[in-house]
């Protein structure tokens, strides 16, 4: 199992930022990961630049913070870190399923990075709505020097509504989706726990690629998504490859597999 520090802050602009400082200024070791957690953000972001909105002790905003090196959890091969995020939101959705009394697989993985509840019935998912997402952030690939940030913001109770009227239809918090009250510190020491138990099995070479694959929301729906340069590609989706953690899409019969980095967009999701 890897440590974790925890530090909490009240009010930051970005715990992604407030976590890059802290490797900036070398009180990160490589053997023991920081998490900043924060009880509100004035600049909170999301991929692609999209502010990520909340309202003061309503949810769970952190960032988990890694330094390669000696005792490290971060795999060696960079182009593994994303198995990091991938870990991070599971560790999420098992303490969500727990602290919710939720089946287990009623917290899917929109891919590339959304936490998202399922309304399923007959074993089908019918519809759902977001609760979650991930940032991640890296540099000094290759290096001794290399860091990896994983940002994970969470809804756990409030109207998200309230904050943009537009994430009405597409968007909710736990307490909403689940009608009954959450307990965000027991959540939060629950999903850390959960996070030091699967960093330690990466650190040891071992990924939770059937609980990654098993989560997913997209398997068997078609989708709409936008790559680089504007174009837009059109398919069914195949599989996720738990190598890489590519999206694998059939299109015309022809399978291709599209890395999170070329997506600048999913528009449009039809649930077979």
């Amino acid at each position: 199992m890897t440590q974790i520090a925890v530090e909490r802050l009240t009010e930051v602009a970005s715990t992604n930022d407030v976590a890059r400082e802290r490797l900036v200024a070398g009180l990160i070791a490589a053997d023991t990961p920081l998490l900043i957690r924060a009880e509100t953000q004035t600049a909170g972001r999301g991929r692609r630049g999209r502010t990520w909105l909340d309202a003061p002790g309503t949810g769970l905003l952190m960032s988990l913070a890694m330094r390669a090196g000696a005792g490290s959890p971060l795999p060696v091969d960079s182009d593994r870190w994303w198995r990091v995020a991938a870990e991070f939101s599971l560790a999420v959705a098992d303490a969500i399923e727990d602290a919710a009394g939720m089946q287990i697989g009623t917290v899917g993985l929109k891919w590339p990075n959304d936490l998202v509840v399922r309304n399923i019935e007959g074993g089908v998912t019918q519809s759902f709505r977001k609760v979650g997402g991930v940032l991640a952030e890296a540099g000094d690939a290759g290096s001794d020097a290399a860091w990896l940030i994983v940002g994970l913001g969470l809804n756990v109770r409030g109207d998200v509504a309230r904050l943009d009227p537009a994430l009405s239809a597409t968007a909710t918090s736990l307490e909403i989706a689940t009608g009954r009250p959450i307990d965000r510190e027991a959540l939060f020491t629950d999903a850390v726990a959960r996070l030091e138990g699967r960093l330690g099995a990466l650190a040891e070479g071992r990924f939770d690629v059937a609980n990654w694959r098993s989560r997913q929301l997209l398997e068997g729906c078609t989708v709409d998504l936008e790559v680089a340069a504007g174009e837009i590609v059109t398919g069914i989706v195949a599989g996720h490859d738990g190598a890489s953690g590519a999206l694998i899409l059939s299109v015309d019969g022809t399978e291709r597999a599209i890395l999170a980095g070329e997506v600048t967009k999913v528009v449009r999701i039809a649930i077979p």
